[in-house]
This record gives C-alpha cells, structure tokens and sequence, in this order.
C-alpha cells in the first residue's frame, strides 16, 4: 500500500443534497478505476468488475481539468450516439444543446474547480441532433495538494421523466384553458371574467379612469329550447357570441357567464359612445338569425353599470349592472338600462319582503277568508273564493295587493300556492263539520303551483286523507298561465284535476288576447267576468254590450259566468236581467275568516231573485 492520502468524497458539499449514497458510490468507484494505485495494488478481476458495475448502473465519463475527456464507458456511448473514439479527447462541448446559457456552466465550473461536487439536470445533444436529459453529479478528483486534477461525471437517463414533466405542464396549461373558457363559445367563462372584472377595478382605480360593466342576456331563449331544442339553442348563443365579440373587438372583453347571460367590459369610452356602442349591440341582434330551418329576429336586454360611480368593487359593480338588466326586462326587454340607485332600494325592499313571507309562513302568520259567489237563480248553495290575508307583526292584516311583488319570486309564489291548497283543506274540513251549508270553494291558481307535479299530487293526497271530494273545489286560472314556460304542465295538470271533478273557472275574462281560443282548447267549466267591466256597466253601453256578448258565448258553449266586483243593486239588477249565473262583490259581502261564514251564508239565504226586485 502506497501512504498516498486517500481523497474523502463525503466531505466534500452536495448542492441541493442532491449527492446521495449511490451517486457518491459510484463517483468514488470511478475515481478508484481511473487512479487505482492511490488505493494500493488493485487485481485486474476487481477493476473488470468495477468496469462492469458502472456500466451496467450509469453513464460515466471523465474529464481533465480543462474539459477533455479522457474517459468514457459503454452507456454514455448508447446514449449520446457517439462511439468512443469520437468522443475521447473532445470537450462535453460536443453535446451541447443550446438549452442552457453561458452562466450555467460557468456556475458549474466554479463549483467544481473549487472542489466542490455539483449535482443538476442537463440537456445534451445526440449525435443525430435529438435531445437528451441526464441527472448528472460531477466528483472532482483532488491530488496531494488539493486541487482538482480531474473530473468524473455520473449520469443518469431522465429523458422520460423530463418529458412527462413537459407533459404535465402542457396537460396543466390546457386544463386551465379549458377552466377559463366556455366551451360552446369559446368566450372566457364567469370565472375568467370575474378575474378580468376585478383587474380591470384594480387598474382602473389606481389611475382614476373609468369603464363600462354591461350585463345582458337573449330575450325568450327559453321558448327557443322548448320549442326547437337545446341544439338549436347553443346554435343561436353561438351566432349571439359571435356577433357581440366581434362588435367588442378592440374595445373591450366579453364572456359567455352562463345559460344565455353574457357580460361585457367595455373599456375607455365617454358615456355618449358607450351608449352608441350598446345600441349597436342591440342592433346586430335584432338581425335575423338562421335557427334550424328558419330564420327568426331576437333581441337583447341590457343592463350597464359605470364605475366607479355605480360601484367601486367588483361586487358591486356586478350587482349594479343585474339590477340594471332587471329594470330592462320589466320595461319589456328589447332595450337597455343604465343603474340607478333607485334601483337597489327597490332590490334592498323585495329581498326583506321576501324575507318576510318566508318568516310569516314559517310562523302561521298567513290565513285565508272566504268571499260568499252568490246563485243569482234558484235556492242554490252559496260558494266561496278563498283569499289569502297576511297577518303582518307590524303592520296588521294584509290583503295580496300590498304584497304583491312578492309574487314575482317563483319560488315564493309556489309556497304561498302550496300553503292556500292546505289551508283551504282544513278550512273546508271545518265547515263541514259544522254543517255549513255550501257549494264549492274557489282557489287562485298561478303557473308556479306547476312547476312540478307537487302540487297536483298534494291535491289529491289531501283528498285522499280528508275524504273531502275533488268535487268540493274550482281552480280559477288566468290568460297568463297559459302563456309562460310551464304551459304544457299547466295544461295537464289542469286535464288531471278536471278529470277528478274540478270545476275549472277562467278568472279575468275579457282582459287578455286569447281567451276564445282557450275556452275552445281548455278543460274551462266557467267564466269570471273582470271587474273592470262591471265597474263601469251602469253608465257604459259599451260594457254591457260586452258583458251581454260574454254571457252568450258562455251559454252557448255550456259554461257557467260569474260577475265579480258587484258593488251595487242596480250592477246585481242588471246582471240579473242578463241572465248571469253568479255574482260576487262587495253588494253581498267583503271576504271574512271562516268562523264568520255561518252567520254571513244565513243572511244570504234569500234568493238572489227576490232580493234584487
């Protein structure tokens, strides 16, 4: 054995302590086969077995101190498509990729002329061109006075892993692609837009411009879907999308935010062109649109909210531009609407509505009272409507007009639905049992009780458990139910409790613009002439003409006709005369509880006949 110091390889420092054990292993195993007599007389069986380890575990090569390498083994080889001899005596320049800088190496060589190992991820060139990575620690190999005098390198093949990584970040990038848009349109989505929205806050505010939020969505798209198809739907946004993005290029960004609700920033525009720009978008949507096998026009409404004037946040500005739209749909769609801060009180005041309904049907607040529908001939039995009345915390008892808005939520209007249909059960079950006399007992109906089949169902459930007939009740419908997105269901359910021995009585009559065609098409077994007619019959020959018409159509179809809104004898006189079946008023009764209806139905025991003569 020679006293040639041995050199320790632990001591030296790791980058990143990326140098483990086996890396370390075989760097000092290469060093052993290249500088064999600094570890005594080593036998040639031990070298060749080295020799084989090292090639059948990793890609090695050595260099000189000034980059020439002196050795290779059989994998660096295989890999890099070089033969040995092409390779001994050239520099590691030979594989260079291009895919590092200058600085890189430079680094590297720092590192290791100061007798440090070092330890990353290399991309090298194949002698064919293509690329390559290797995990590589290079060893310096110190002399006796401790400088580096050579270098050995160990590789190992990590192409697949680098290239599943270039993968994943493309599959990552395309995930977050597909996340930020929509995929019919192609738009950005809510969630991009939302991102863009609150950027656009931030950069707007720093600087104190201002830009444009607008809100807008396909006026009766939902007819479209019901009647052609959802494919025909996506058809018509797609043509929607394209239209409006290319009116925004250059001006603004746009997104498809969901069903058919798009959102626009408009950027870096005066009020005046703002406002000529949502006309323009307007515009090119009244333009026909090819849906299918037709073409049809269609039209937007549109709300706008300003920042920062109707809104200094994101949030708000969004809420802005949603009340804004809102106020465009109940003005009759087809336009749009700036926000104005009228607006919120006026959102601010349905939503504590709302908020209280719901809390008066969670607390029993609502009941319902019963208007007497008088038998104009005959000893008939009197029948009933039932009305809702909202015993309110502060303000007393409350008729539906002073609630009305709360109709306008779907939601709301169902569960007021549901609660009369129950209400009016018990209330029945009671004068029944306290044998008073009566005929059936109307409920208002409205196109939410059908948003599904509950309500039907619940009908005939309670029939069931309270033994009281199908028969005992009138469903009184209007126009307008037959005319929104439920119309079919409203129609079958109507079918099915015809069927079971409901009367059904068409409320309103002579107020809308298709009534004949549904008496025609419709289960109707009565007819209601609207108030606004017998108000004025008195001293209207114009009313009374169309009050008489109504009545002989009526007859001549087979239906009954009542007049409500009689508040006089001579309006119970001449409805008489005409031959009406039923009257209903304020000449006979307001609408009381339940437990007043014995003494009220007493009093009108009288023939209507006798009393009015």
């Amino acid at each position: 054995m020679t006293n040639q110091p041995q050199p320790d390889y632990e001591s030296f420092p790791s980058e990143g302590a990326a140098a483990d054990e086996m890396t370390r292993a075989l760097a000092g195993a290469a060093a052993k086969l290249r500088h064999s007599s600094w570890f005594g007389v080593e036998t040639q069986h031990e070298q060749d077995f080295i020799q084989y380890a090292l090639d059948n575990a990793a890609i090695v090569a050595i260099t000189d101190v000034r980059g020439t390498i002196t050795y290779v083994n059989r994998k660096f080889c295989e890999i890099s498509g070089y033969t040995k001899d092409e390779l001994l005596g050239e520099n590691h320049r030979k594989l260079k990729s291009g895919h590092h800088d200058i600085e890189f190496f430079r680094s590297m060589y720092r590192d290791i002329a100061r007798g440090r190992i070092w330890h990353g991820e290399i991309c090298n060139k194949r002698k064919d061109g293509s690329l390559y990575w290797v995990d590589t620690t290079v060893v310096p190999h110190l002399s006796e006075t401790g400088k580096a005098d050579s270098y050995t390198s160990i590789r190992f093949d990590i192409t697949a892993r680098k290239q599943l990584e270039v993968d994943l970040r493309a599959s990552q990038e395309h995930q977050k692609r597909i996340a930020s848009l929509d995929p019919l349109t192609g738009l950005p989505n809510r969630r991009k837009f939302q991102e863009c929205l609150e950027a656009a806050v931030h950069d707007f505010k720093d600087h104190g411009r201002t830009f444009h939020l607008a809100l807008l969505d396909v006026d009766t798209f939902k007819e479209v879907n019901d009647s052609f198809g959802h494919s025909v739907g996506d058809q018509l946004l797609q043509t929607v999308a394209s239209r409006l993005d290319t009116l925004c290029q250059g001006r603004g960004s746009m997104a498809r935010l969901g069903g058919d609700e798009f959102g626009i920033i408009l950027f870096e525009e005066t009020p005046l062109s703002a406002e000529v720009f949502f006309e323009e978008a307007l515009a090119v949507i009244r333009q026909p649109i090819q849906i299918g096998a037709t073409t049809r026009r269609f039209s937007l409404s549109l709300g706008v909210a300003a920042f920062p004037d109707d809104g200094r946040d994101a949030e708000n500005l969004f809420q802005a531009a949603d009340l804004a739209l809102y106020h465009a749909k109940s003005l009759g769609r087809d336009r749009f609407e700036h926000f104005l801060p009228k607006l919120r009180e006026v959102a601010e005041h349905r939503s504590q509505l709302l908020l209280e309904i719901e809390n008066g049907l969670r607390l029993n607040a609502f009941e319902l009272y019963y208007q007497p529908i008088v038998p104009v001939i005959g000893n008939g039995r009197v029948a009933l409507e039932a009305l809702m009345r909202w015993r309110h915390p502060q303000y007393g008892l409350l008729t539906p007009g002073t609630f009305q808005e709360g109709f306008t939520d779907p939601a709301v209007r169902a569960a007021l639905g549901m609660f009369v249909l129950e209400q009016s059960f018990k209330d029945i079950a009671g004068m029944l049992d306290a044998r008073i006399p009566l005929d059936r007992v109307a409920i208002n109906l409205t196109n939410s009780d059908f948003r599904s089949d509950e309500f039907v169902e619940r009908f005939f459930a309670l029939s069931m458990e309270t033994g009281i007939s199908p028969e005992m009740f009138c469903m009184e419908v209007t126009e307008s139910m037959f005319l929104g997105s439920h119309q079919e269901r409203v129609k079958q359910g109507l079918g099915r409790l015809h069927a079971a021995g409901v009367e059904i009585a068409f409320d309103d009559f002579g107020t809308g613009y298709a009534s004949l065609t549904h008496l025609r098409q419709l289960p109707i077994n009565s007819l209601k002439i609207d108030r606004s007619f017998v108000a004025n019959m008195v001293a209207s020959q114009e009313d009374c003409a169309i009050i008489q018409g109504v009545i002989a159509i009526a007859h001549s179809l087979g239906k009954t006709v009542t007049a409500e809104g009689v508040e006089t004898m001579e309006q119970a006189e001449l409805l008489t005369d005409m031959g009406c079946d039923r009257l209903q008023g304020w000449y006979f009764s307001q609408a009381c509880p339940p437990e007043h209806l014995p003494k009220l139905l007493a009093s009108l025991s009288i023939p209507l006949s006798q009393r009015v003569k």
